[in-house]
């Protein structure tokens, strides 16, 4: 009977460790399943910032249209580029060989809307781009990362902001920071469109919800938006 009673008991023992070890083994298994989940987004984060600052500086004399530092700034334009029709013309004319500056903004399934592509001070007397004010500092210096990261989901590319600031911004402004921000303010003063609308419904619709721009003059092209400013900041026409 002893006997009987003993090895029941250590059955009863080798049941209870094997239960334990197994219910330790299920705790453990979610911490380490999310941590497997979110490691490849961790290292894609750390791969991503590399590709990005890589290689973005810009260089004037690449520039094909140049400088123009005596142009006057008479208004500001604010182009913003829709993202999704960016990306498809840049797959259509380059397939899979993206230039390093649109991959940030167009590989790995990123979603983009409206995004900005930049602020730019206008001459109003100009006949062609290059009549407008560019490059007016010279060749700048390539900024430092801290600068440009806070606002890659505003202009997605380290490039579109460091080639932003040198040919239009440098205009201006006597700071990137100052630029970007302003560019942040103007931006985020917008209520914009989810999907991709037609010229004249896009124009209807910027007005009905943003007040502001009711009266104003606005400029499109195929993929970008354009909404003109005073000296003061206030909403002017755009050229016709």
């Amino acid at each position: 009977m002893k006997k009987h009673i003993s090895t029941l008991s250590i059955i009863v023992l080798a049941l209870v460790s094997l239960w334990q070890y197994f219910s330790e083994g299920q705790k453990n298994v979610s911490p380490s399943k999310i941590s497997t989940q979110r490691a490849p987004q961790e290292r894609k984060s750390v791969v991503k910032n590399t590709e990005i600052f890589a290689d973005y500086d810009v260089v004037m004399r690449d520039d094909p249209i140049g400088q123009n530092a005596n142009a006057p700034v008479d208004y500001y334009m604010l182009a913003l580029s829709w993202s999704p029709g960016f990306c498809d013309s840049q797959r259509e004319k380059y397939g899979d060989q993206l230039s390093s500056s649109a991959q940030y903004q167009c590989e790995n399934n990123r979603t983009f809307g409206w995004v900005v592509h930049g602020l730019w001070p206008q001459n109003a007397n100009a006949r062609s781009v290059a009549d407008h004010p560019r490059f007016c500092q010279g060749d700048l210096p390539a900024l430092p990362q801290s600068v440009i990261e806070p606002y890659l989901t505003l202009s997605p590319g380290a490039k579109l902001l460091q080639g932003e600031w040198e040919k239009h911004g440098s205009c201006a402004f006597s700071s990137a920071e100052q630029y970007f921000a302003k560019e942040a303010a103007l931006f985020s003063a917008l209520r914009l469109p989810r999907e991709k609308l037609e010229r004249r419904e896009l124009f209807r619709w910027m007005k009905q919800h943003n007040p502001q721009l009711k009266n104003a003059y606005l400029g499109a092209s195929r993929n970008e938006l354009f909404i003109c400013y005073d000296k003061q900041w206030q909403v002017s026409d755009c050229p016709k």
